[in-house]
């Protein structure tokens, strides 16, 4: 029986991250290592910015474009298998605890603290971040959602004047509520990246 060709690369982290990870929360952790969840709001705002007109984009060169796509398809599909295994936030966050920084917040941050608040989500998705990734595959399926990455790349980069069909301001809101759910998961699930304890909130007196 042969192998699937993405066995060995799995959630596909190789080409933006240089290394392969397998674990999907893991995912999580290097993806926002190589770059802060605000970074990924701004180049899929400014990408499906220029997939909506005719112009090439020309925000960041192509190729810091295509890794963080590359990274952001990654954070797919390690989503994809979490929605799977249908996972739910264990962590019970009552309404007095909203603004706690450590909920949501990245201690060795570039930015203050509360910067790193979702800007698309929910109370409720905020409170359970699974929850975006049951929305996210329900509007499509991850075959769909590889083809729209693909299609956008390719509406922003080429000047095509042809008629596009893809919803762009929905697609706008699923891809940076995806970052956001995965950003939460990882502040507050993942105490490791690559095998490093990750810096840690001092508590407050």
């Amino acid at each position: 029986m042969m192998k699937n060709k993405n066995d060995k690369d799995p959630f596909e982290t190789f080409g933006w991250n240089f290394a392969v990870v397998t674990d999907p929360y893991q995912v999580f952790a290097v993806c926002f290592v190589f770059a802060d969840i605000g970074a990924f709001r701004k180049t899929i705002r400014q990408v499906l910015l220029s997939a909506a007109s005719n112009k090439v984009h020309k925000k960041t060169e192509p190729a810091n474009v295509l890794c963080m796509f590359r990274a952001i398809s990654s954070v797919m599909l390690a989503a994809h298998q979490l929605y799977r295994q249908g996972k739910t936030s264990a962590l019970q966050i009552a309404p007095g605890q909203l603004a706690q920084k450590q909920l949501y917040a990245r201690p060795d941050g570039s930015w203050a603290a509360w910067e790193y608040l979702p800007k698309n989500l929910s109370t409720k998705d905020y409170q359970d971040p699974y929850r975006v990734f049951r929305r996210f595959f329900k509007h499509q399926s991850i075959a769909g959602w590889r083809l729209s990455l693909q299609q956008v790349l390719d509406y922003a980069l080429a000047g095509y004047t042809g008629h596009k069909d893809l919803n762009l301001l929905k697609l706008y809101f699923h891809l940076t509520r995806l970052m956001e759910a995965a950003h939460l998961i990882d502040v507050r699930e993942v105490p490791c990246v690559d095998g490093q304890l990750k810096p840690r909130w001092e508590e407050e007196t």
